[in-house]
Parts: structure tokens; C-alpha cells; sequence
């Protein structure tokens, strides 16, 4: 008989992502020439799962024990609902159409997305650690300009890098007994005996959400380099030399983030049906409705960086090649920080049952506080995001159908966007659509899962000058839930 997919296999496989992730640092990440701007394009906080949800997960809580249990870093409260050792994998797909009014460009970006590993902590906590990228900077842009008595001159941009995250997050219930205690108490038996209804139903609710109210705290550790290059050529030109700009941003520091969650359940409803001896009465629903809420918030601070700047003037010879002139800056390993805005958001959930999981999200960040070395940008705006999303599944312990285990994701999403060029915001908006497939024989004690995300958007506008990107983005997770720390009644 084969052995379970055990502790040690997880954690070989997770080593084992990690270090390619390392290796694809390299990689081109991102082909949107508005990662210009800032830290870069900023990447999804999110893995597959609920990235098919329009990217909803601030009041994504899992507590099922009959469907697979994924991890929710982006908000760390999310994680006291643990109940497996649950490891995740994911990679992307980007295709994008770069447009203006005259002209298009295709591009394409294949990457590695994210790999983390949650387990619960007791009976009423959970944490995870991981790796995922936090910005991607990829772009070559050029433009000319005609200028009088000088020529038509050619400015060239390009860069690439960006930032990575390494992440540790716990959240735990410290309430979690306080509604066993008062279904317990002398007190509630004190309120059914002289139904006292109304009272007993908010004492009720009360403790429930105190008692599902989970705290979550994240640390990452941001480090990467971008770089970025600029160039100004004067084809054909004698009297004048070119000039190249090389700048180099390195970020090593932490930071951090917090989040909230509770919910209460409704497990009955007054009856409006045609039996007179049932009329006014509450009657058991055949399946519970829970309604959550979320809040999240990405703590502001001033992440350490040190920037490498030279300028200088150059001649093409004779190959193509450059030839250095003179040198008009060159400073080195200077020391400074970047200031990342305050991120704050709210969220609601409706799960009915195992089936139906509804999410809406509402989140804003402040831009205008961002600062680079002490300086700030009039490019930046504050932004906001809504989403909403839903996941259903017709019957997890359906294991004579597979179709009826499949979990079927939709979504959709708004962002006004971080960046104001030429007076214009550059948005996003999309949709989203996925499904999780369970994989293997679906035990409770060994699951899989993989979730397949399809994202359609468009970014920007060709408006005043601008780019519009029209992209659709592919991402392939992978989902192991396994229990540890069981000891078997039978060698």
C-alpha cells in the first residue's frame, strides 16, 4: 500500500518551489509600460482561489471540514480558520495588447507566482509562511521629439526588477468559548425560562461574534532591485552627445499588516408556509447562513532603500556601440527610505451552507502619502478597489459525481487606479471566472485541489496620449491539505 502523502513530502516539495522561485528572480515579470511609475506594477495579493473572486478576501474565512481549506494571507485574520496543514503552489500566464490610437503590441509573461505553507495552531489559530512577488517593473518605451535647429530627438526607457515578499502571518480566536460559556450559563436558561426572546437573540448573537472575532498579524520582508535606464539620442547629430541615466533602487526592509474577522449564524426562520399550526413559528433551516465581516489594513512605514545614480554623455562609434564622454553624476550607495502608503479595507461574506460563498470587498489606499528619498510625485492619486465575488460547490461529499465536488468561481472588479497622467486616471477593470478540482480520493485527513483563474481587463485608456492594455491572465494553483500530528491507532 502506497504511503500518504506525508509531512516531509510537503515540506521537500515546498523547499523545492522555493528555490525556483529564486532562480526566476530574474525573470521578466511584467511587459506594462506603467510599471514605470513608483515601485512598479504592484501584483496580486492574492492566490488563485480567491483571485477567481474578483480578488475579494477580506472577509474570505474558511472553516469547512467537508471542503478543501485554503490559506488566506492577504488577510492574516482569515488564517484562524485552519484546520489542515495546507500547502499552496501557483504560477501565471499574462497575455497583454498594448495599444494607442495608431498602433498595437503583444506581449507575454510566464511566471512563478507563489508558494506558502499554512498549518493551524490549537484548536482555534493557524499561520503560514511563503514567498510571492510584491512589484514587477518590465517595460521599453520609445518616443520622439521634434526640436528646432536640433533635430528630431529619440528617448528611450526601459527597465526591469522588482520586489519580492516573504511573508509570516498568524491568526488566532482568542474569544472562541464565550458562546459555549453562555449557552452553558444559569443566565441563558434564565432568559428561555421567562422568554425573554428578544434579549436572548442579541445576548446570543453577541457572543457569537466575539466568539468567531479572529485577530491577524503579518510580517514581510520586501527585497529586490529595480532597475531603470534613459536614454536621449540625437540621430545623426555632431554638436551634440547623447546622454544615458542608469538608476538602481535596492529595498531590503519589513512590513507589516493587520486584519479582522467574525461572523454569526442564522440556523432558523419564522414560517410563512399554509400549515395554521406552524404560523409564527421558527423552523430549523435545512442549511445554516452565515454572514461575516472583515477589516484589513497595511500598516504605513518607511521601508530602508539605497539608490545608485550615474549620468553621463556618450558617442556611438562606428559598431553601434557607446562611447562615454563625460561624466555629469555619479552617485553611489546612497542611503534612504520609501515611504508606502496606509492601505485600509472592509468586507462582507454570505456562505449558505457548503455551497454558496459570497464575497464583496471595499479598500482604499493612500497614495498621495507615497514618498521616494524624500520626494513625492504629483502622478500619484489615492486609490480605491471594489470587488465582489462567489464561489459554489453542489456537494462536496458528492464522491459518486465529480462535477457536483468542482467549485465554480466568478468575479468582478474596479480600480480607480494609483496613478493621474495628463489629468487622466489610469483604471482597471475586470472579470474573473475559475474552478477548483479536486484531485485524489478526497479524504478528510489527505486533499487536493487544483485551481484554474482566468482574469479579463483593461487597464488605462487611449485617451489623451496614453496606453490602453487589454489582458487576460491565466493562473494554475495547486492546493494540499493533509493532517499532521495524528497518531495512529494501528501500525
Amino acid at each position: 500500500m502506497k504511503k500518504p502523502f506525508s509531512f516531509f513530502h510537503l515540506f521537500l516539495l515546498y523547499v523545492s518551489t522555493v528555490c525556483i522561485s529564486t532562480v526566476t528572480q530574474a525573470q521578466i515579470l511584467t511587459s506594462s509600460p506603467y510599471s514605470r511609475y513608483g515601485l512598479g506594477e504592484l501584483n496580486l495579493p492574492t492566490f488563485a482561489a480567491p483571485s477567481a473572486m474578483g480578488g475579494s478576501f477580506i472577509a474570505y474565512h474558511l472553516d469547512s471540514t467537508t471542503t478543501p481549506v485554503f490559506i488566506n494571507q492577504a488577510n492574516p485574520a482569515g488564517l484562524a480558520g485552519l484546520r489542515f496543514a495546507t500547502l499552496e503552489l501557483g504560477g501565471q500566464a499574462q497575455f497583454t495588447k498594448i495599444s494607442n490610437t495608431g498602433t498595437s503590441l503583444n506581449k507575454r509573461n510566464i511566471n512563478f507566482s507563489y508558494a506558502s505553507l499554512g498549518f493551524p495552531l490549537g484548536k482555534a489559530g493557524g499561520a503560514a509562511f511563503g514567498i510571492m512577488p510584491y512589484s514587477s517593473v518590465g517595460y521599453k518605451i520609445n518616443s520622439t521629439e521634434d526640436v528646432p535647429n536640433i533635430g528630431t530627438l529619440n528617448y528611450q526607457f526601459d527597465g526591469e526588477g522588482g520586489l519580492n515578499k516573504a511573508f509570516v502571518a498568524v491568526g488566532q480566536k482568542p474569544f472562541r468559548k464565550q458562546l459555549l460559556r453562555f449557552l452553558r450559563s444559569s443566565f441563558r436558561d434564565t432568559l428561555v425560562k421567562y422568554e425573554k426572546t428578544a434579549r436572548y437573540k442579541r445576548i446570543r448573537v453577541g457572543r457569537e461574534l466575539l466568539s468567531e472575532l479572529s485577530l491577524g498579524a503579518s510580517g514581510a520582508y520586501l527585497f529586490g532591485t529595480i532597475n531603470q535606464t534613459t536614454r536621449v539620442v540625437y540621430p545623426g547629430s555632431i554638436t551634440y552627445f547623447n546622454s544615458k541615466r542608469e538608476r538602481s533602487v535596492q529595498v531590503n526592509d519589513f512590513v507589516f499588516s493587520a486584519g479582522l474577522q467574525t461572523h454569526f449564524t442564522i440556523d432558523s426562520a419564522r414560517y410563512h408556509g399554509r400549515d395554521t399550526l406552524k404560523q409564527g413559528k421558527r423552523i430549523l433551516m435545512k442549511e445554516k447562513v452565515k454572514i461575516g465581516f472583515g477589516f484589513f489594513a497595511g500598516i504605513p512605514s518607511g521601508v530602508m532603500a539605497k539608490q545608485n545614480n550615474i549620468i553621463y554623455t556618450y558617442a556611438l562609434n562606428d559598431v553601434g556601440g557607446e562611447t562615454p564622454k563625460d561624466t555629469i553624476l555619479n552617485s553611489q550607495n546612497v542611503r534612504g527610505s520609501i515611504q508606502l502608503p496606509l492601505e485600509m479595507g472592509f468586507g462582507l461574506s454570505f456562505k449558505k451552507g457548503e455551497r454558496l460563498h459570497v464575497l464583496v470587498d471595499a479598500a482604499t489606499t493612500n497614495w498621495s502619502a507615497y514618498r521616494s528619498f524624500g520626494e513625492s510625485s504629483s502622478s500619484f492619486q489615492n486609490s480605491y478597489r471594489v470587488s465582489a465575488g462567489l464561489n459554489y460547490m453542489p456537494n462536496g461529499l458528492a464522491f459518486n459525481s465529480y462535477l457536483k465536488r468542482v467549485q465554480y468561481r466568478l468575479g468582478v472588479g474596479y480600480t480607480n487606479g494609483y496613478l493621474d497622467l495628463k489629468n487622466t486616471p489610469v483604471t482597471n477593470l475586470y472579470v474573473t471566472a475559475g474552478l477548483g478540482l479536486p484531485v485524489g480520493l478526497g479524504r478528510a485527513s489527505d486533499r487536493a485541489v487544483v485551481n484554474i483563474t482566468a482574469q479579463f481587463g483593461r487597464l488605462g485608456t487611449t485617451s489623451n496620449n496614453l496606453l490602453q492594455e487589454q489582458y487576460a491572465r491565466i493562473i494554475l494553483g495547486f492546493t494540499f491539505n493533509n493532517r499532521w500530528f495524528i497518531r495512529p491507532k494501528y501500525d
